[in-house]
């Protein structure tokens, strides 16, 4: 028998191979099995929406998602805050599938998101008071482009509770305030997360100082799996090996999706997730009316007087439903117009879960129809 080339070869080998020999069939799921561990670590990033950067500065990079489907010109501006934990921004646009961006796209709005970027050294002094400038940037920026005067805005976790300072600083800027999974009240409920915090401060000062001024997101992220470390170190390995015992595609393909974008971290400036620990998760501050400033101005959650949307899931074992919540109580909103959002997903699912954008995030947008 003659053949061509050895790629030829090669594959009549290999599936020669695969009929009668079980240990080779075992020996290729190991190989992918490892292989796919190992690409996890050199993740790629990307945006699965159309977009473009109309405006950079410092750590913000503003994202424009323009609506091709519907017009959107009598409708105001949605602008998506992220949250600040360590990962990628692109949360909020994670995969046709699992699109924030897309959910409003579908009911007639032009989306704008605030792309934070990993910090570098020459950033690792940019504190809290900082990133709500940079916000309140993104939000005059939209606003010229536009032509509307108040705009939407639409926080993430973290993101949700700058969401809530910066509008408390801006109400006359913002038409309605959206957050989702949002840690307000840390103490409404017990988590922990809030207990973690509660470590000396000598401890986070240590860890930002090993990153010469700038807090590594692997840090956070390890933070994260240890509070359900029986998931991220063993369960998650065995349902892969599963997935290709089982040869299915889809769940690899969703898998190796996830995994890349959690496993990506980036930096925080020092300065800022020092500021978190202090103001946020130590102090509770946002339940204190003007017992901190940005920049001279007292924060005080009592100015927000818009029509606010508060989600919170109900298996959240980050941010219990009890402490973002609690926000409706800190604002002088009217009773009347705050709505409350259960959702029946954790954390993550709140934010970007199939079902939690199906449905909780299509009654975000029916009661953003009635905002005028």
């Amino acid at each position: 028998m003659k053949f061509d080339n050895m790629d030829e070869l090669l594959d009549i080998t290999h599936d020669y191979l695969l009929k009668v020999n079980p240990f080779y069939r075992e020996f290729l799921k190991a190989y992918r099995y490892y292989s796919i561990l190992d690409s996890i670590q050199h993740s790629d990033q990307g945006w699965s929406t159309v977009n473009n950067v109309i405006y950079e500065n410092q750590t913000l990079r503003l994202r424009h998602f323009p609506n091709r489907r519907k017009k959107s010109e009598e409708k105001r501006p949605v602008l998506i805050l992220p949250p600040q934990a360590g990962h990628h921004s692109n949360l909020a646009d994670y995969s046709a599938a699992q699109s924030l961006v897309r959910v409003f796209h579908q009911y007639g709005y032009d989306v704008y998101v605030c792309h934070w970027l990993s910090a570098t050294p020459e950033y690792k002094d940019l504190g809290m008071n900082d990133y709500i400038r940079l916000t309140d940037e993104a939000v005059d920026q939209i606003r010229e482009r536009t032509g509307v005067y108040k705009i939407h805005i639409v926080g993430q976790c973290q993101g949700g509770w700058q969401s809530a300072i910066y509008t408390s600083l801006h109400q006359d800027k913002i038409s309605t305030l959206v957050t989702a999974a949002a840690p307000i009240d840390l103490y409404a409920a017990p988590s922990e997360i809030v207990d973690n915090a509660q470590l000396p401060d000598e401890f986070f000062e240590f860890l930002v100082a090993r990153g010469n001024g700038l807090m590594n997101g692997k840090f956070i992220l390890w933070g994260f799996k240890n509070m359900q470390a029986e998931e991220h170190y063993v369960r998650k390995y065995f349902r892969l090996w599963q997935m290709i015992k089982d040869g299915d595609e889809d769940a690899i393909k969703r898998f190796i999706h996830f995994e890349n974008w959690y496993e990506y971290t980036q930096y925080l400036p020092g300065r800022f997730y020092l500021d978190i620990i202090k103001h946020i998760f130590k102090g509770n501050k946002l339940t204190k009316p003007g017992s901190f400033s940005l920049d001279g101005k007292p924060v005080d959650l009592r100015n927000i007087t818009c029509p606010v949307i508060i989600m919170a899931g109900k298996k959240d074992h980050i941010t219990p439903p009890p402490q973002a919540f609690a926000l409706k109580n800190l604002v002088s909103t009217p009773p009347e117009d705050v709505v409350e959002i259960l959702t029946e997903g954790g954390h993550i699912g709140t934010l970007m879960g199939t079902e939690a954008l199906r449905e909780d995030w299509t009654a975000v947008n029916e009661v953003l129809k009635l905002a005028i």
